[in-house]
């Protein structure tokens, strides 16, 4: 167990999710469980969302952070919007609530800055 377990101090820094698109049938589909940072996107100067695997550090998600009023909060923990670029519904659904704040809160004035 002691390889799988990490420093409080780790955990602190990172926002755990599940990452969910919504298939053809309506149904939301579990795309796996990661940690969410926003960056820049790779040679752009557009930020974007990044989600990382926690079980083999595989990319589960980026998203390109859109100045249209597509974000959605939903209760406490989830943040979801309709991705114009691949046309399909997203999810991110929190482990804790001061995690999808945080996301929500760099966002919010993200998209209002970009518009």
């Amino acid at each position: 167990m002691g390889a799988q377990e990490k420093s409080p101090s780790a955990n602190n820094s990172m926002q755990r999710v599940k990452v969910y698109r919504l298939n053809d049938d309506g149904k939301w589909d579990d795309q796996g469980t990661g940690h969410v940072t926003v960056d820049y996107l790779q040679r752009s100067e557009e930020l974007g969302l990044f989600v990382i695997s926690e079980e083999d550090d595989e990319t589960l998600l980026v998203h390109r952070i859109s100045s249209d009023d597509i974000y959605r909060k939903q209760e406490d923990t989830i943040i979801s919007w309709r991705d114009p670029e691949h046309a399909t519904e997203l999810a991110l659904s929190f482990q804790e609530t001061t995690g999808c704040s945080y996301i929500w809160q760099v966002l919010m004035p993200i998209s209002f800055l970009l518009f």
